[in-house]
């Protein structure tokens, strides 16, 4: 039997809901728990760093280069091997590195900065094994131990290999000239960059002989930033081919341009009053004797030093000194 409510009924049943007299169903509301993970500002900024074509050719360029002058150094046969180039915090980077190490700075002279090489002890052992010919030095624990003076000089040795390489690797893109600063032991003495600093690290695998170890180059990218314009595309030989060409065909044209050279035999400064005055047969003094060398300017700058005279029945300059 159907259960059918009456009008009356449901008028009761309304006004107890909205009197409260009969109680509802409450709705119950659930809260969602958004998970949430803390944002790293700086890793994130870091890892955003613009990627630079040009490096990965450099890179390339040098591995191979050193590959072979590494050989033919320790008169050994070397393998090189290059890693993904990575963009860290200075501090992190200096974090996995060994105590004591081994950290050459080079100074970038027309980069004006600089860049950091470290080796792997195990390879400067191996080095100093191949060049002594010990057999028991690799051998012998490494880590730990602080390098002699002798194996510094080998050191100096191979970052002037790796500045020679460095500069061939680097000239399609752009001219830098390398110079060996210092070594040092600990990456707290190297001040010269903080540990929030980005950096651009490269890491190279050597093998030599039955030894595997790494050299990593780091650059501070805010040096890089100040020649992105250069790394911003990858040379090939075609450019080189056609940049070298525009360049001796430029010379060419520039040495073609027409200058307006002439020999100043004096001055004299004098009020406009004075210079009105002036009829034939006045005598003009002017500020040099006969003797004084007399100046050849080019566009209204002084550029030569010469003595005035007499050259094939034609009144001359003999240049005596060029002014930079």
């Amino acid at each position: 039997m159907e259960q059918i409510l009456s009008q009356e009924e449901i008028d009761a049943l309304l006004k107890g809901i909205s009197e409260g007299e009969i109680e509802t169903q409450k709705e119950v509301v659930v809260e969602e728990q958004i998970e949430t993970k803390p944002f790293d500002f700086i890793q994130y900024t870091r890892g955003k760093k613009e990627r630079l074509p040009a490096l990965d050719f450099i890179y390339d360029r040098f591995s191979k280069s050193f590959r072979s002058s590494l050989s033919l150094f320790v008169e050994k046969e070397v393998e090189i091997s290059l890693e993904p180039m990575q963009n860290v915090a200075y501090g992190d980077f200096i974090e996995t590195l060994p105590l004591p190490t081994n950290m050459n700075v080079v100074v970038t002279e027309k980069l004006k900065g600089f860049f950091i090489v470290i080796f792997d002890a195990k390879l400067i052992f191996s080095v100093l094994e191949t060049i002594f010919g010990s057999s028991n030095t690799t051998k012998s624990k490494v880590e730990g131990r602080e390098f002699t003076k002798i194996e510094f000089n080998v050191i100096k040795k191979l970052i002037d290999l790796v500045c020679t390489e460095m500069e061939k690797a680097w000239a399609p893109v752009y001219e830098i000239a390398c110079k060996y600063s210092r070594s040092e032991i600990n990456p707290n003495y190297i001040t010269m960059i903080t540990n929030e600093e980005a950096v651009s690290l490269c890491e190279l695998t050597i093998e030599m002989g039955d030894t595997k170890g790494w050299m990593k180059v780091c650059i501070p990218y805010g040096i890089l930033e100040t020649i992105k314009g250069y790394l911003m595309s990858t040379p090939s030989r075609e450019d080189s081919d056609m940049r070298e060409k525009w360049f001796m065909k430029l010379k060419e044209r520039v040495q073609d341009v027409p200058l307006e050279i002439r020999a100043v035999l004096g001055k004299k400064k004098m009020p406009l009053q004075e210079f009105l005055r002036l009829t034939e047969d006045n005598v003009i003094v002017i500020d040099r004797y006969v003797n004084d060398p007399v100046e050849i300017e080019i566009n209204n700058k002084s550029h030569i030093r010469g003595k005035l005279g007499i050259y094939k029945g034609n009144k001359a300059v003999r240049v005596e000194e060029i002014l930079h």
